[in-house]
């Protein structure tokens, strides 16, 4: 006979289905059985009549980048209820396991970026960007060749490896608080010997040479107005590339920007006079910002820039260090440099000045 249950073949005259259970002088619900919800793990009937539970631990991405699931199934029960019971357990057992990449930087930057400064969200937000190839992966599977490995290959710089790493010791070190890992390998991971830098200042020769390049095509050599921009108002990249065009003043001269230190934020940055026509020439057909380019596109077009006018190839930040010495050479009271820099203390400003030995002999040899 068949079972009016399970449809299975049962031994005539039984009264109980040996298989499923079930009585036979009833007639089986009509109604379906509901199914379970997305994420809540699936419960299954076998050939032979149990039943078996199936939860999904997580996603993984094969040879060709598509994702898969990554499953978790437990034994068999003879009893449908027994299995229901246990998907529960299983379910907390892998809840931990299953958390993604990307899922635990969402936790961590929800409760860690409120307590960061602008410039240093900004920062992790672009070495999150980079990390891409670690978003699907579940954190159980990261070990730490693959950290390294993201740090090598994608880091541009040493402070982009080093964002990196920091980036992935913090959220590591938030897995290892919630248990969701047990060791925090970002703690290993090495960076590159950092190349020692000479802080230097562009001499007046280097500055003529770098507005004849500006004026031989202003359109064309905008990056060079950039770098005149940066070392005619001391602003780092940070800065400049953050200054909004509502903020930008031309005819008050002066714009405001600027990021770290009190003192440094939201003050007003002065435009000279022979700057103006430059930061005019550099808004045009801007839509938000100052400057539209991404830090790695505008080192490479600096460095460019700098071998085409004949220019020693000083870093972006010796712009700044440029203008605290004219300043100084000019004979600019301490007070009035500390305050265009945007210095807290007078003695950062002293830092930031590199006066040569023959324009020192000519100091001394006034008195």
């Amino acid at each position: 006979m068949i079972c009016r249950k399970c449809s299975a073949t049962i031994p005539e005259e039984s009264k109980f289905c040996n298989l499923c259970g079930w009585n036979q002088s009833k007639a089986p619900s009509g109604k379906r059985t509901k199914s379970r919800g997305n994420g809540t793990g699936s419960v299954y009937q076998l050939p032979d009549g149990r039943w078996k539970v199936e939860v999904v631990q997580g996603w993984i991405r094969d040879e060709h980048g598509q994702r898969l699931k990554k499953k978790r199934r437990t034994g068999v029960f003879d009893r449908k209820k027994d299995a229901l019971a246990a998907i529960e357990s299983l379910k907390n057992k892998t809840d931990h396991v299953s958390l993604l990449f990307h899922d635990l930087y969402t936790l961590w930057s929800k409760k860690h970026y409120a307590n960061l400064s602008k410039s240093k969200e900004t920062a992790y937000t672009i070495a999150y960007k980079k990390c891409d190839a670690l978003y699907w992966l579940n954190i159980q599977d990261i070990k730490l060749s693959d950290m390294q490995s993201v740090v090598d290959e994608r880091g541009s710089s040493y402070y982009t490896k080093k964002d990196i790493r920091d980036l992935l010791s913090l959220m590591w070190q938030y897995a290892c608080q919630n248990d969701y890992v047990t060791k925090n390998y970002a703690d290993y991971i090495e960076l590159p010997p950092q190349a020692k830098s000479n802080k230097d200042a562009f001499t007046s020769e280097e500055i003529q040479k770098l507005w004849d390049d500006y004026h031989a095509s202003p359109a064309e050599h905008a990056v060079t107005g950039y770098i005149l921009t940066m070392i005619y108002t001391g602003m780092r990249y940070g800065e400049i590339s953050k200054i909004r065009l509502e903020n930008i003043h031309l005819q008050e001269q002066y714009m405001i920007g600027g990021i770290k230190t009190d003192a440094g934020k939201n003050r007003e940055i002065l435009i000279c006079n022979k700057l103006v026509p430059v930061i005019q020439g550099l808004i045009e057909g801007k839509k938000k910002k100052l400057l539209e380019m991404n830090e790695d596109n505008f080192r490479a077009q600096y460095k460019s820039t700098l071998a085409r006018a004949g220019v020693r190839p000083l870093t972006p930040h010796c712009c700044r260090h440029t203008t605290a010495t004219a300043l100084t050479l000019a004979g600019i009271p301490p007070a009035i440099i500390k305050d265009i820099m945007g210095h807290a203390n007078f003695s950062t400003t002293v830092g930031y000045t590199h006066i040569k030995l023959q324009e020192k002999l000519e100091a001394i040899n006034q008195i």
